[in-house]
């Protein structure tokens, strides 16, 4: 007889087979992610691989395998063959922890793997109570099966409830994947807080792409700290302001390790440096001819001055603190530490463009072929500090540690605890009494036969008595 297509499908969701293949591929696919790097920029892959190479890792997604389709498809997939698995595991796992324990009988002794038989001469209330007393001292709460003058039966035991540690890890499991699947409906990414100055947008972390945020962040104050005698930081901290519907919501005094949260976004402190765009710089302008002195001016960057002599101004366009020279001859920051700083100059007459340059604070003899009536030299840069931020949202991030709660929890009980279950019965047989102890344990049986000795012990001892 042929399955049904629902049967078919069931099958095929509590297979074992399937949860191999999944985890098979799973484990390849995180092996490739953690070779190749994800998300970054483009430059970042053509450096390592042939342009072809990149195309089909793109096409694939291995440049970002962990939001790609295919990959949370698998999550989904392993997701589905656990909590199938679990569902079809229930009905039996409910009726043994529902079913009453019956009396210990010839043919459940068999299947104990410790067992024990005493003699007592005699059998009354007071050697009831005594044996009953023993039990209860290293098992839980022994309920009596059978109680009469002559004779008497209990059950014992405990940890009954660890055998859903099989649940618990698989919730745990489920709680984590489901977690990770939501974590891909945040974003992480990166801003620059001039100090005393306020940004609402993001660039998002392996793009070129930005986001606008809802609240807006104000950097009130930036300090940092250097190991004495180096330039090497010890510590930078920010003081930060939330603004949100034009009000102050909430401030903090932010550094490394410490981030400020609002409205699930975490903000961490993330680097700092000085802002090109939002400085002044101090410009030396010497006359070519005459009798005239030199004259400095400190200018601010987008900004124009008067030159003393008459229909003469002075504009600074624009400056980068690490001067170099990309692809077609085009100026390119390489970074935003003090490395090659370089002002771009625009000297102007009766509002006419005469001469624009570039001017550097490591080469003042370097002047590029001046046509002006100056020369000029770039003596020091005065910028605003900048507060470097990461933003992470990650509305998984709970789900995730619950998940791992359940995970760690489920590991708990399956390791260390453990079902023990402990039967004792009383007979008469002709002039005396016959008392059989017998037990097991899910796990760990050499501690549970040590208990099971010390019993045996004491009721020894009752039956001496």
């Amino acid at each position: 007889m042929k399955k049904s297509f629902t049967s078919s499908v069931w099958s095929f969701f509590i297979s074992l087979k399937l949860t191999i293949f999944i985890l098979i591929i799973i484990s390849i696919a995180s092996i490739i992610g953690t070779i190749i790097p994800q998300k970054e920029l483009p430059y970042v892959y053509l450096r390592a691989f042939k342009p072809s190479t990149y195309e089909l890792m793109r096409l694939l997604s291995f440049d970002n395998m962990y939001e790609s389709w295919w990959f949370m498809a698998l999550l989904t997939l392993f997701t589905l063959n656990l909590i199938c698995c679990t569902i079809n595991r229930f009905p039996s796992f409910w009726r043994f922890i529902t079913q009453k324990e019956k009396d210990l009988d010839d043919q459940l002794i068999k299947t104990l793997p410790l067992k024990k038989t005493l003699r007592l001469k005699a059998f009354d209330e007071r050697t009831r109570n005594l044996i009953t007393r023993s039990v209860q001292k290293y098992v839980h709460k022994p309920t009596a099966l059978k109680s009469t003058p002559e004779s008497f039966s209990l059950f014992a035991e405990s940890g009954k409830y660890t055998r859903a540690s099989f649940y618990v890890t698989h919730l745990g499991i489920v709680l984590i994947i489901i977690g990770g699947l939501l974590g891909n409906l945040g974003y992480q990414g990166y801003m620059q807080v001039v100090e005393g100055r306020t940004n609402d947008t993001i660039r998002l972390r392996g793009s070129t792409q930005e986001k606008k945020l809802d609240f807006s962040i104000r950097c009130d104050d930036f300090q940092v700290t250097f190991y004495e005698g180096s330039q090497r930081p010890k510590d930078f901290t920010s003081q930060l302001t939330i603004i949100d519907g034009g009000k102050e919501v909430k401030e903090k005094l932010i550094e490394v390790n410490d981030p400020l949260q609002y409205k699930g976004v975490f903000i961490y402190q993330s680097s700092y440096g000085t802002a090109p765009g939002d400085g002044q710089v101090l410009l030396e302008v010497t006359p070519k001819t005459g009798t005239q002195q030199a004259k400095r001016y400190r200018i601010g960057v987008g900004e124009r001055l008067p030159l003393e002599d008459e229909g003469y101004e002075l504009a600074v366009k624009r400056f980068v603190p690490d001067f170099s020279m990309g692809q077609n001859n085009e100026v390119i920051n390489r970074s935003q530490e003090m490395r090659n700083p370089a002002a771009q100059i625009t000297l102007i007459k009766d509002g006419n463009p005469v001469e624009e340059k570039w001017v550097f604070a490591n080469f003042p003899d370097f002047h590029g072929g001046q046509k002006g009536p100056y020369t000029f030299k770039f003596l020091n840069f005065a910028g605003r500090e900048y507060t470097g931020l990461q933003l992470t949202k990650d509305p998984g991030v709970w789900v995730v540690w619950a998940g791992c709660f359940f995970l760690c929890l489920g590991c708990y009980l399956i390791c260390f605890a453990s079902h023990q279950r402990l039967w004792l019965k009383v007979d008469p047989k002709k002039d005396e009494y016959l008392l059989t102890l017998a037990g097991t344990s899910s796990k760990n049986m050499l501690s549970f036969t040590k208990t099971f000795d010390r019993i045996c012990l004491e009721l020894k001892q009752i039956a001496k008595a």
